[in-house]
């Protein structure tokens, strides 16, 4: 079974694609779903939270695989990648939202072609162009995105996940997947109790729970920098204590100062607020770290690139198997080489 055709079975109707680095593979595991939708006859939209498809990556300076649509697809993007494009489509919608590269525009496409994509940065408008996409016809809207933009993978947006690594983490095999699996990890995180999880929705901040029923909100600006705060508080009482927004290293650090750690549990928004050192990570899971999330992301593959555009490589066989040892819970697809997901 492909992938596309396991995303239908699913009935997923919102998926992001998650590149854990720039070159990571993204923009060909795009490119390997558009080729498996079109053989499957089915109708799909895409949108990129920022800008995709660009020959010439503007940051590495490096060359870049380009999004190639074909004849039925649905397409949100900015009208100055619009005008890039050499496929033909026509305007079924102006939306009103700005980007650096114009206004999102809807289009259909009429005439197979190379694209670049720039769609919407916001969770509100990225949400509204989703609709209309499918409004128009898309059974499945794909939702391009990055690392520093995986908000687009979080469940509030998407329905899965796809997230797309590869060589270029590192020019060591284990290293790759030890990161890898570290993002899958967070994004896989328990979803907490329901008493815990209504609670927090109604604080709506950072909050220490205890077991006397008190929850106590910490005098901080963010939780960013109020981690010694935060670890002030906490005590023998202490059941939970919830991260609003960003889980940074240096935050991590300050409360696995705490001894009562082993007795508490860390509560984030979702594994896209995760920005932690995996060797800070890992050792406070020594330690006794407990994590869980308010919403669990669906992360139903990890796609690999195994060229790096620095020049090396990794054998495909041995990568792929490799990830599977690390990840053995999800599905595993290299999407150069091409695979089943099976």
């Amino acid at each position: 079974m492909g992938l596309i055709e396991s995303i239908k079975k699913n009935k997923y109707k919102t998926v992001s694609i998650v590149g854990l680095a720039k070159n990571a593979g993204k923009t060909v595991a795009l490119n390997y779903l558009i080729g498996e939708a079109e053989n499957l006859r089915l109708n799909i939209g895409i949108t990129s939270a920022g800008r995709d498809g660009e020959n010439l990556d503007l940051v590495t300076q490096t060359q870049k695989p380009s999004i190639f649509v074909t004849e039925g697809m649905y397409v949100a993007t900015a009208k100055k990648t619009f005008m890039l494009s050499d496929a033909k489509a026509e305007i079924l919608e102006t939306t009103g939202i700005s980007t650096p590269m114009g206004e999102v525009i809807i289009v259909r496409i009429r005439q197979s072609g190379n694209m670049q994509i720039a769609g919407p940065v916001s969770v509100t408008d990225m949400k509204y162009v989703s609709g209309r996409l499918k409004h128009y016809g898309a059974k499945v809207v794909f939702i391009d995105g990055a690392i520093d933009r995986k908000a687009a993978s979080s469940p509030v947006i998407s329905d899965a996940c796809i997230i797309a690594t590869g060589a270029v983490l590192s020019r060591d095999i284990k290293k790759v997947a030890e990161k890898t699996a570290h993002a899958v990890e967070c994004m896989l995180l328990r979803q907490t109790d329901d008493g815990i999880r209504k609670i927090i929705l109604r604080k709506k901040s950072t909050c220490i729970i205890q077991n006397t029923g008190d929850v106590i909100v910490p005098d901080i600006k963010t939780s960013i920098t109020g981690g010694k705060k935060i670890n002030e508080l906490v005590d023998e009482k202490t059941t939970h204590v919830f991260i609003k927004g960003a889980v940074t290293t240096s935050l991590l650090r300050d409360i696995g100062e705490n001894k009562y750690l082993r007795g508490i549990k860390i509560v984030i928004e979702d594994g896209t607020k995760v920005f932690t050192d995996i060797n800070v990570w890992n050792e406070l899971k020594r330690k006794g770290l407990k994590a869980e999330t308010l919403n669990t992301i669906n992360v139903i593959a990890v796609t690999l690139n195994p060229v790096s555009p620095a020049g090396y490589f990794f054998d495909s066989v041995v990568f792929k198997s490799e990830m599977e040892k690390y990840m053995p819970e999800v599905k595993i697809i290299d999407v150069v080489a091409g695979g089943d997901f099976e």
